[in-house]
Parts: structure tokens; C-alpha cells; sequence
């Protein structure tokens, strides 16, 4: 059985009220299934329960815990932590694999990583915590600060990213309509990381077609005066196929987005979907770069990381303390550096380079019911993307 068929099997869902589903979302194709948190609590996710002092007694009896992360942040975190609380951290940045290296960690018995933060929500909630690898944990004091969407798999931030363009050759978003990006004026001029080696893509693709589509077919009439006509699925479906046959330049990472969208001494630039963190580069490099102001139907998306604690840890307390410390304005303040919001209510929002507090309204937000289509679709969408590409 593959882990796939696996973790399908092993998950705990309820169906979708369609009358519960958010504004903009069609009932009928909204995703079907949700991933059930948990019944069973432990006594330190509840305020009452949760005792700072004693946790941070048991942490430093213990050897040391390794954080995975997909960001280079990760090494100041724990340096940060370490020194904050005299217990041992050290931070690893796994950019690409994360997921599949914890598995077999696992399944080996020799985990390295007590703490996993990760982006890729679905195979997160559905190949490592529905799976028994990894433990969700909600430290009690802070639980009522964060929001009950943002619970399990429990969310360190939102994660935006979303599209930038140089604002040193255009005084505003050349772009307003996302419908612009198919036709051949941005023919080879729009940048963005491969799609095939980021999950995030996939991700956003399943969700436009589930969350977007009605808003997608009203852009398209507004851009062109008339229905969209379309023997595709959804209009998401017409928009991806339209947008890969007008050649994107593919880019390995965000920061060569950045670079193809910021880089002085350019009269032509890209434009390209990047995480917020690339605009410490307009300091660090002198690029110009801004958010795309009223791109619709989203200038942003949230594409959060969640955090949970490996069920065969040597460390466990020395873990709960980690993910405490996330989620306080101490520990969150290197990631509001780079643009994140906290997924903690009491945390203020971050005052950075790309002024993404500004742009909250204009920010997809999280919605966890997707988790298992998101999953499901990625292969799917894979090869939609593939075929479109010709």
C-alpha cells in the first residue's frame, strides 16, 4: 500500500457543511472532506494546565533537540532559543525533501529532528501527523490566542507570498487583473520558482479552482467583455492552461524571482510570485520591489508553516519549549523580519520591508478544509501543468 493509500486510509474526517463555507466559495465544489483534530488534549494545552517554569525545569535536563525548517531562519531561532533558556538547539534548514527525510527518520528509528516546521500543509497533516510521526502540540497559555483554523495542524504564520513587480521601472502594478498574465504582452516576462519542485503551486492551483472560480470567470468578462467558454473543469483550469503555454521563465528558487524582478538596470523586468522574506534584497541588493496593489482576485496567498514535535523524541520538553517560544513576540520578532504574521493573535503585526501589514485585506487567507483535496489534486495538477507547458 503506498503512503499515499495509507495515510487516506488512517484519516479522521467529517464531512463539509456547504452552508459553512466562506464567502466566494461554491458549496458544490467545495472540497468534500476536512482532517479531524485530536480528541484527546494534553493537560498542558490548557491555560490551566500550562506551566512555563516547570517546562523550561524538564527542558534543561534533557539533551538538545534539532529543528527542521524550510527557511535559513531557523539557525538564528534556535541559536536564539538556546541562549534565551541554556538548553541545547541546533537548527537545520531542509529546503526540499522535508517531508519524506522525517518519514524515514521514522521508520528507521534514528530521528534526528524533534521539531518539524514546514509549508507543505497537506503532506504534513497527512503524512506525518495523521501517520503518528509527528505529535501536534498547543501550548496552553497561548491557545486561545490563535484561531481555531489554525489549531491543527497548529500554524506558526501565515507564510504570504504572493506578486511583486519593480517599482523603480513602474510606478504602480503593471497588472490588475490576473487574466493579464496569459497574453502575449507577458509572453516569457513573467518569473516564478517550478512549479514541479514547489509544492506550494499545486497547492494554489487546487484552490483557485475551488475557492476562485466564480471570481476568475467575473475577471475574465471584466478584461475581455465576454463569458469565459471553456471546456476545461473550472476557470482555474483554463487560467493555469493558458498562463504555462505563455512560458513563464521557471527559476529554481524565490530569490531568483526576486532577481529577475529586481535587479537594477532593467527597462522590461518580470514580475513573479515570491515569499515576502526576498524583499530584505532590496536593502541587502538594491532591488526594486513591490506588492502587486490590487491584483485581483488575490495580490497575496497564505502559505502558512505549521510546527509539531516528533513522537519519538529524546527531547520532548526541550521541543514544547521551542514551539512555545515560536509563538511569542520574542521568539516570532526574526520571522516578522521577513514579512510573516503570527499565527498568535497578541503578536503584532510585522512592520518589514514589503509593509505586508498592509496588505492583509488583499491576502488569501488559510482555509484547512482544502488539506485533503490539496493532497489528493497534486498529481493531477502535476501533470495538467506538464501538458500545458507544450
Amino acid at each position: 500500500m503506498s503512503r499515499m493509500t495509507r495515510g487516506l486510509a488512517g484519516l479522521g474526517v467529517v464531512a463539509l457543511i456547504s452552508a459553512c463555507a466562506p464567502p466566494g466559495v461554491d458549496p458544490s465544489r467545495a472540497a468534500p472532506q476536512v482532517l479531524a483534530a485530536p480528541a484527546v488534549t494534553q493537560t498542558d494545552e490548557t491555560p490551566e494546565g500550562f506551566d512555563l517554569a516547570a517546562l523550561v525545569d524538564a527542558a534543561r535536563k534533557e539533551s538538545g533537540i534539532t529543528v527542521y525548517d524550510q527557511s535559513g531562519t531557523v539557525v538564528k531561532l534556535a541559536e536564539n532559543f538556546a541562549k534565551k533558556y541554556g538548553v541545547r538547539a541546533r537548527g537545520v534548514k531542509v529546503e526540499l525533501g522535508a517531508i519524506q527525510k522525517v518519514v524515514r527518520e521514522y521508520e528507521s528509528d534514528n530521528v534526528v529532528a524533534d521539531v518539524v516546521v514546514n509549508e507543505d500543509l497537506a503532506s504534513y497533516a497527512i503524512e506525518l501527523l495523521d501517520q503518528g510521526v509527528l505529535v501536534n502540540w498547543i501550548p496552553g497559555d497561548v491557545r486561545d490566542s490563535i484561531a481555531d483554523n489554525a489549531r491543527y495542524p497548529l500554524l506558526v504564520h501565515q507564510g504570504t507570498f504572493g506578486w511583486v513587480y519593480n517599482n523603480a521601472v513602474y510606478d504602480r502594478c503593471p497588472v490588475s487583473n490576473i487574466w493579464q498574465l496569459t497574453e502575449p504582452e507577458w509572453a516569457g516576462r513573467v518569473a516564478m520558482a517550478d512549479p514541479l519542485s514547489n509544492s506550494k503551486y499545486m497547492t494554489w492551483f487546487n484552490e483557485l479552482s475551488l475557492r476562485d472560480d466564480q471570481a476568475l470567470r467575473e475577471l475574465y468578462h471584466q478584461r475581455y467583455g465576454e463569458d469565459l467558454h471553456t471546456d476545461e473543469p473550472t476557470a482555474a483550469h483554463e487560467w493555469v492552461k493558458r498562463f504555462a503555454h505563455n512560458q513563464p521563465q521557471l527559476t529554481k528558487t524565490d530569490e531568483e524571482v526576486s532577481e529577475a524582478v529586481g535587479a537594477p538596470g532593467q527597462s522590461a523586468p518580470s514580475i513573479g510570485p515570491v515569499s515576502m522574506a526576498k524583499f530584505r534584497n532590496v536593502k541587502g541588493k538594491g532591488y526594486a520591489l513591490a506588492i502587486c496593489d490590487g491584483l485581483r482576485p488575490w495580490a497575496l496567498k497564505a502559505f502558512p508553516s505549521a510546527v509539531a514535535i516528533a513522537a519519538r523524541s529524546h527531547s520532548p520538553n526541550t521541543a514544547k519549549l521551542y514551539v512555545h517560544y515560536l509563538l511569542t513576540e520574542e521568539g516570532f520578532a526574526p520571522l516578522a523580519a521577513d514579512g510573516k504574521v503570527s499565527t498568535n493573535s497578541m503578536v503584532p503585526l510585522p512592520d518589514d520591508p514589503s509593509n505586508v501589514r498592509s496588505f492583509i485585506d488583499q491576502t488569501e487567507p488559510v482555509d484547512n478544509r482544502y488539506l485533503i483535496s490539496d493532497y489528493e489534486t497534486r498529481s493531477t495538477w502535476e501533470d495538467f501543468w506538464r501538458v500545458s507547458r507544450r
